[in-house]
């Protein structure tokens, strides 16, 4: 049996169990032990990948950060900061839709596993007027959080492409700039269908008011901010930037030591901690059988055209993986020897990597949408039915911008 074969064996079992209800975290770990036996990993390697997966030192700061984030958002909520920040917001794009967008697009310049979880009670919170499902504000925080991860040069998808393949970065944020644009408008086309504006009934803004409804959002998320702050620019990891600022906030709110217990207990999550552990067992598991290196030896040997070839390796791995490193890191070196050497390599480049990226949106595998989806207690198959629209859009607006360039050049 083939490793492709293998590996589809694996995602379909993986869709049986979702539908069936099975628990997600309970169905990654099942998996990742049925691919070590489905590979024949020796048991001491199989041994080695769990204890990596479980135990590593990453993987375990990723849990404390996202226990983390539910207690600090707890916090701030507690305090009533962050509705008073959502209040300010409100009042000065009037239409909460607006609000509920650019909440997770702001702090998606956050370019960390998981970012997610810091923007969804802020989505929460924010959209409480318009009524959303649970599908749809997953939607919402995942989608937007995501828009960047194009272009952005902070993000994994550009510098280590650009590094791998030997291109300016410059130019390959150039080329993917339409990517950005058509997934900003796919979240607004498909992700506010049907949702009717909730129009603020404030008087309207004059410039004096609006620089203090924004100084007063700002100041109302400033422990947000630095977070941010702290982890972009200090380099420090996101676990220690919020334990960090999560003790100050509660000195400065003077949560007292009983109501902090409180809501410890409360905003405890043990299926976040073994989702996260079930990502990464997979991971391990598969980097253990080597898997991903024979598919896309498999996938080139086929004969299929290049630019086949660019879209279709980088989202299989995407797919499979749910990691954008894994699907940059393993795909351009198959794919670098195929591309050709003149000026269109780069538009090459930009076609893998909206195949992979819009594959990495729609993997089961995706930290940031699985834990959505656990924050908001919403259902997988229903939120696919609002993802898959807007990511095909985007991947065919790359088609559609390579097409035009080789149009162009020949």
């Amino acid at each position: 049996m083939g490793d492709l074969v293998k590996i589809g064996f694996i995602i379909v079992a993986i869709i049986i169990l979702i539908r069936f209800k099975v628990p997600l975290s309970i169905t990654l770990i099942a998996s990742a032990v049925a691919l070590g036996f489905l590979f024949r990993l020796p048991v001491a390697e199989m041994r080695d990948a769990i204890l990596r997966g479980l135990l590593d030192a990453e993987t375990l700061r990723i849990v404390i950060a996202l226990e983390l984030v539910l207690l600090f958002s707890a916090i701030m909520k507690e305090h009533g900061g962050m509705r008073l920040a959502i209040s300010a917001l409100s009042r000065v794009f009037r239409d909460a839709r607006v609000t509920v967008a650019v909440i997770p697009a702001v702090i998606g310049l956050l370019p960390v596993v998981g970012g997610a979880m810091l923007s969804a009670p802020l989505v929460a919170e924010a959209s409480d007027d318009l009524k959303l499902s649970a599908e749809r504000r997953t939607f919402l925080n995942f989608w937007f959080r995501h828009v960047w991860e194009y272009a952005l040069p902070t993000f994994p998808a550009v510098f280590l492409t650009a590094g791998i393949v030997g291109i300016p970065i410059a130019d390959l944020v150039l080329v993917n700039l339409p990517l950005t644009a058509a997934s900003i408008l796919a979240g607004i086309v498909f992700g506010f269908k049907g949702i009717r504006p909730f129009k603020s009934a404030h008087a309207p803004l004059t410039s004096g008011s609006m620089g203090k409804h924004l100084l007063t959002f700002f100041w109302n998320l400033l422990p947000f901010f630095l977070v941010i702050l702290l982890t972009l620019c200090c380099d420090i990891h996101l676990a220690y930037s919020l334990a960090l600022v999560t003790a100050g906030t509660g000195v400065l709110y003077r949560i007292s030591p009983a109501r902090l217990g409180a809501l410890v207990r409360r905003n405890f999550s043990i299926e976040l901690a073994f989702l996260v552990w079930g990502i990464m067992l997979f991971k391990e598991m598969l980097t253990a059988s080597s898997a991903m290196n024979s598919i896309a030896a498999e996938l080139s040997r086929m004969g299929m055209p290049t630019a086949v070839l660019a879209a279709l390796i980088p989202a299989v791995i995407a797919f499979i993986t749910g990691y954008t490193t894994a699907f940059v890191g393993l795909s351009f070196p198959v794919l670098l020897p195929l591309l050709p050497t003149d000026g269109s390599g780069v538009y090459y480049v930009m076609l893998a990597l909206a195949g992979g990226i819009c594959a990495h949106l729609l993997s089961p595998m995706h930290a940031c949408y699985v834990m959505t989806l656990e924050y908001y207690q919403a259902g997988m198959g229903k939120t696919y039915r609002l993802l898959f629209a807007p990511a095909i859009l985007t991947f065919l607006t790359g088609v559609a911008a390579f097409l035009a360039a080789k149009g162009l050049a020949g």
